[in-house]
């Protein structure tokens, strides 16, 4: 039995007030004859508005196949593959083949494919609900008449406010899910002529409540770390964040004393479990003496401490916390802590970061911040991957259960006047299974286990601007370790040409998505990537001084099946400095493409419409308007039919551990 889980029949429908929210009179349409019918075996939520509301818009995307008849993209691979540990659903690279077995024949996410429904809708009046001037940069709400500086609204801060209210999550009901005040103070401001990093934080990630005493009795015990992004979620496409990490109390203490030493080695520990790595595991510098107290091996190295052996057990008073969780056969297993906490803040971006680039695009509005704490410690034996459950999770005033009910998920957004607050249940939703029954996660995450090595990785997230993030190679001895045995045909093959050990994470994943996103959607992105900065749209163009370079040849040099790409030809990769480590200009937008992002999601935010959804286009994406998220009947058709994927040999299953 999973603990905490609460079971509520399908047959169960929820009022029209969710989260103090009404959703009586969405403005937002689906098709009548579109309703959602439930299917054996998959939990379609029927009663939300989106029948599949926590399967993201990404799961949409077109392979090529819907547009030209031949599938020369595959961006499924990073969430779908041969799965990283028993508890993270090792079977799922099968979706690449299966594809979409949804109830309805249309996309659900209309924010993204019929904004004219939604945040664009016509009003009795003929204008639109919202309007986008990026002449002016502001972004007019017709129905309220309200008129928004885009940059006004950036320069807000939220969290600062949330923080001193004491926002909470959840209720103190017996019956619920639990509480959780915001306890993180804001990591950035605008000090009324720029953003500024606070005070808060201190160089090496750890987060204090006050901005000039960092004293240990002011630690939150939060430290924030940096991470090498999971492929395409970058800043350019409309996703820069935070990741911060806290362990329970038991972890920072030793014979009932906080001491911030054991703390640090704790932390380190978990590190090296979580990418699973057994032996030789390089971190942070640590106390010595403490390792030595506890027995672990370990070897000084110029900046940090290697690990000859990773311990079975954590320090402190946590020394009866295994680290390890063995199979049957042996196998060890890296799981996180029960009561392990992470913090995710979701930014706007500074349009003007290059002015900044040390705070790597940060504002001091959120779009959304972001809560979980693992409550169940999984029986790795009970089974050999977590499935999908057809049962609503239970959900208390922000907080819901992932799919499977072993982390607790908490949310807030911005309301209409930008301030946060709980997210609704439908909004919850969009959250659970990408954080539940996936192979391309670690206990259902995906930002820690990517942590870049030793100090470095102790500090907030900048994108590279400091020269430690590298296009690090997959882990070539994972390669075949894999429990699948269906999966060994196409183990590490594509289009039984390459093999992911011999190529960068990143120069693998531009040439089997076409792009730098899922979408195929970001023309300043391919051209990044070839080492051109600007995507010039009159011309088709990319641009770089007096350079210049049609975008029809820049996109078939990071396309999969041409002769000549990024990775048959590394020199044509523009997006490494010279050291190698990667140009923060790849993962950051132009402030043109920054003020749209920014405008873009405003539009969504003044009428509250996110449950049809955060990721947005500069216009309609459906393959109906020419874009690359599959509906009508193209969706239809590769329902019935498949994605291509498997005609074309692209096909790709591995694990995706980090060389680190």
């Amino acid at each position: 039995m999973r603990s905490g889980l609460l079971v509520i029949p399908l047959i169960f429908l929820t009022g029209c007030n969710v989260g103090g929210i009404d959703l009586s009179n969405l403005f937002g349409q689906y098709e009548e004859d579109s309703k959602p019918r439930l299917v054996a075996g998959f939990p379609f939520f029927t009663k939300y508005e989106n029948p599949t509301a926590y399967i993201p818009l990404e799961c949409y995307t077109d392979t090529g196949k819907a547009k030209t008849g031949k599938a020369f993209a595959n961006p499924c691979y990073v969430c779908h593959n041969g799965g990283n540990t028993p508890v993270d659903n090792f079977g799922d690279w099968r979706n690449q083949i299966d594809w979409l077995r949804f109830p309805s024949d249309e996309n659900p996410w209309l924010n993204a494919v019929a904004p004219e429904k939604t945040f664009e809708k016509k009003l009795a009046s003929g204008k639109n609900w919202t309007e986008l001037d990026l002449n002016t940069n502001t972004v007019l709400d017709n129905k309220d008449n309200i008129q928004v500086q885009i940059d006004n609204w950036i320069r807000g801060n939220n969290w600062e406010k949330a923080y001193n209210n004491k926002l909470s999550l959840g209720s103190s009901s017996k019956l619920g899910l639990g509480q959780y005040v915001i306890d993180i103070p804001p990591l950035y401001r605008w000090d009324g002529s720029k953003f500024v990093r606070t005070g808060y934080i201190s160089s090496d990630g750890f987060i204090y409540t006050s901005e000039t005493d960092h004293k240990l009795e002011n630690l939150t015990w939060w430290r924030a770390y940096d991470w090498k992004h999971f492929p395409g979620y970058f800043p350019t496409n409309g996703r820069i964040d935070s990741a911060m990490i806290r362990l329970p109390e038991k972890f920072r203490k030793i014979n009932g004393q906080y001491s911030k030493e054991v703390y640090k080695v704790n932390l380190s520990i978990l590190e090296c479990a979580v990418k699973q790595i057994k032996n030789n595991c390089d971190v942070e510098k640590l106390d010595t003496v403490i390792l030595n107290q506890y027995g672990i091996k370990y070897q000084p190295i110029s900046d940090g401490v290697r690990f000859i052996e990773v311990p079975s057990y954590f320090v402190g008073d946590a020394n009866d916390v295994r680290v390890w969780q063995e199979k049957f056969n042996g196998e060890k297993v890296g799981l996180y802590p029960e009561g392990t906490e992470l913090g995710h803040p979701v930014y706007y971006i500074d349009p003007d970061w290059e002015q900044r680039p040390n705070l790597g695009g940060k504002t001091g509005q959120l779009k959304e911040f972001r809560y979980m704490k693992k409550i169940y410690m999984q029986d790795i034996n009970s089974s050999d991957g977590e499935e999908e459950s057809v049962s609503y999770p239970e959900y208390d005033n922000g907080l819901m259960l992932n799919d499977p009910g072993t982390w607790i998920l908490g949310g807030w957004i911005e309301d209409k006047n930008g301030q946060l607050r709980a997210q609704t249940e439908e909004e919850m939703a969009f959250c659970i299974a990408c954080h539940g029954a996936i192979s391309g996660t670690i206990d259902n995450t995906f930002s820690f286990w990517r942590k870049l090595p030793k100090g470095s990785g102790w500090k907030d997230t900048d994108y590279g601007y400091h020269k430690d993030v590298f296009d690090n190679k997959y882990w070539a001895d994972q390669l075949r370790n894999i429990e699948d045995p269906d999966a060994e045909i196409y183990l590490s093959n594509i289009n039984n040409k390459f093999k992911p050990e011999d190529y960068g994470e990143y120069q693998l994943y531009f040439t089997l998505t076409n792009g730098i996103d899922h979408f195929r959607s970001n023309k300043e992105g391919v051209c990044r990537i070839l080492g051109y900065d600007n995507y010039n749209l009159n011309l088709n163009r990319c641009e770089s001084g007096a350079n210049s370079l049609p975008f029809e040849d820049a996109l078939k040099m990071v396309k999969i099946d041409s002769d000549r790409n990024i990775l048959t030809d590394s020199s044509l990769i523009g997006y490494k400095n010279a050291d190698g480590s990667l140009s923060q200009k790849l993962f950051l937008p132009s402030k043109e493409r920054a003020y749209s992002l920014n405008g873009r999601y405003l539009q969504v935010v003044l009428t509250q419409q996110y449950i049809y959804g955060r990721d947005l286009f500069s216009e309609a994406f459906g393959t109906e308007d020419g874009g690359n998220s599959l509906e009508g009947n193209d969706f239809k058709r590769l329902k019935k039919d498949g994605p291509g994927l498997l005609e074309q040999d692209l096909i790709v299953v591995f694990k995706t551990l980090l060389g680190f």
